[in-house]
């Protein structure tokens, strides 16, 4: 095997030349800024729809909601303008029926004490019934209303059945506002156009014709206030003698407040008959 050597003296041969790397290139090309530049402008519509568009849409809408609902009043009003000269002529009529009848009723604390005295209690104290240990007229608790203009001494009824009158018909008295005495009395209707007040007679003693002719009495008397009666009820271990012995009955009365101003509450009255039991 032979080898061939570099005599002395003598040059090597030139070996290939080292190889040149290629100068390396920008990083940011006008690709990549094109790119960059499509992506912020992206985002600045989404901010701009975001921020501009949507918001003016969802102001858009408010305003059509709000120009219907104001049209839906306009459309209201008017068609109250056309209904006002039926109301007011129903109006009229009403108030001239509730004028013939406005003595069945009580109106304001006013009427209170007159019923009990001059309607309620003449009726029992005139009726077959008599009372015995147990006997008692039960009422809804009554607040009086009274400010400086007016009688603060009127307001308990003079009468034995009831026994703590002052509990249940308390007083809630207003004085004079920052000093300045008050002169006008106050409005003492009740707030709807019907409320019932409702009263509870028991154990009066009697027959059951006495306390039929005391039924009729209380829903049959004239220029009277209007007395709905529920229900009546006797001793559970009398019924034997029901419509010949004299035994104590029970009976749920209503009277009714009214305010021909308010307006009515339903279709039907409040407490109508029977709506009571014993």
């Amino acid at each position: 095997m032979s080898s061939t050597r570099n005599k002395p003296g003598e040059k090597r041969p030139a070996g290939p030349p080292p190889e040149r790397k290629a100068v390396a290139g920008p990083m940011i090309t006008p690709q990549v800024l094109a790119i960059v530049f499509g992506i912020i402008l992206v985002i600045a519509g989404i901010v701009y729809y975001q921020m501009v568009i949507s918001k003016f849409n969802n102001k858009m809408n408010e305003t059509n909601n709000a120009i219907a609902a104001k049209q839906q009043q306009i459309a209201t009003y008017n068609k109250k303008i056309d209904m006002l000269p039926e109301a007011t002529a129903v109006n009229a009529a009403l108030r001239e029926k509730l004028n013939l009848i406005d003595y069945l009723f009580l109106y304001n604390q006013d009427s209170v004490l007159p019923f009990f005295e001059d309607s309620l209690f003449p009726i029992i104290e005139s009726s077959r019934l008599s009372w015995t240990d147990s006997t008692a007229i039960e009422v809804d608790e009554y607040m009086f209303h009274i400010n400086m203009a007016m009688e603060p001494f009127n307001t308990l009824p003079t009468s034995m059945w009831f026994e703590n009158a002052q509990d249940i018909f308390p007083i809630d008295y207003s004085g004079e506002i920052n000093g300045v005495p008050v002169t006008t009395p106050l409005d003492t209707r009740p707030g709807a156009f019907l409320s019932p007040y409702n009263i509870t007679l028991v154990d009066f003693r009697g027959t059951y014709e006495d306390v039929k002719g005391f039924i009729e009495d209380l829903q049959q008397a004239k220029d009277d206030v209007l007395i709905t009666v529920h229900c009546l009820k006797n001793d559970e271990g009398s019924n034997a003698g029901l419509f010949r012995t004299q035994t104590n009955w029970t009976m749920a009365l209503t009277v009714y407040f009214m305010n021909p101003e308010a307006s009515a509450q339903g279709d039907s009255p409040p407490d109508p008959p029977g709506s009571h039991s014993c």
